[in-house]
């Protein structure tokens, strides 16, 4: 039972990780087939991965059909940041009161990983993160996040978070790029929420975190305009459903 579970967990963590830095981009069909043949797993983990998945929202289940990367919408999206910041904003201030020394030291890693990432495509002549990069910085923003979070001390306020970044996760990696003034933005934002934290100021945490997550939705917000909509002839659908399309 206990190997199950773990391979259960395992298939979880792979499939969410493929979902969020956009390898598996909104509106792919998911084959249980095809990734339990791709992560050298049977199918049973497989579909309790993708069942977690869809009460996640990260995916939908369609019967007769399959499953699909869902496509988040803008209103969803802007009620996803709003559910950040009042979560997250909470968080902040609970962290500046019990944050550890270790753990401040930790930001500051993260910040000085973001901060090489963005020095690296500088020294390249290179305006955007894509990539590898992209997905090193991705995972750091994650991670800096997150301790912020598992710092606050409440385990229920991590899981809710948790989800919430996964969802707004997956439509800011979709494009698979991010402007490198973008990222050297949010990495100051970063250090000054750190500084608030190392300061045991409260109140000054959660204002940074808040702020530093509305700038995130109003840029995402901005990218979605600018990006270009999913359409059916993008979307990667089995031959037997293209085939009885109007027009096909």
């Amino acid at each position: 039972m206990h190997k199950r579970v773990s391979r259960s967990s395992e298939a979880y963590s792979r499939l969410r990780e493929r979902i969020t830095t956009g390898q598996l981009p909104p509106g792919s069909v998911v084959s249980e087939a095809a990734l339990a043949k791709d992560l050298g797993l049977s199918r049973t983990p497989i579909g309790e991965a993708l069942r977690r998945l869809s009460h996640e929202g990260l995916v939908e289940q369609v019967p007769r059909y399959g499953t699909i990367v869902r496509e988040v919408s803008s209103n969803e999206l802007v009620e996803l940041f709003e559910i950040r910041e009042a979560l997250e904003g909470m968080a902040a201030s609970k962290a500046a009161e019990r944050i550890s020394p270790e753990a401040l030291g930790e930001l500051g890693s993260l910040c000085d990983s973001i901060e090489a990432e963005v020095a690296c495509a500088t020294a390249a002549n290179s305006l955007r993160l894509d990539g590898e990069s992209l997905r090193r910085f991705l995972a750091a923003d994650m991670a800096f996040h997150m301790l912020i979070i598992a710092s606050a001390g409440n385990r229920r306020l991590t899981d809710l978070i948790e989800n919430t970044r996964s969802i707004s996760s997956m439509f800011n990696a979709r494009r698979g790029e991010h402007s490198v003034e973008r990222i050297r933005n949010a990495n100051t934002a970063h250090r000054s929420i750190v500084e608030a934290l190392s300061a045991r100021d409260s109140d000054a945490a959660q204002r940074l975190v808040v702020n530093h997550i509305r700038t995130s939705r109003e840029q995402s917000l901005q990218q979605r305009e600018n990006g270009s909509p999913v359409r059916l002839g993008t979307i990667n659908l089995p031959d037997f459903v293209r085939q009885d399309l109007p027009g096909a």
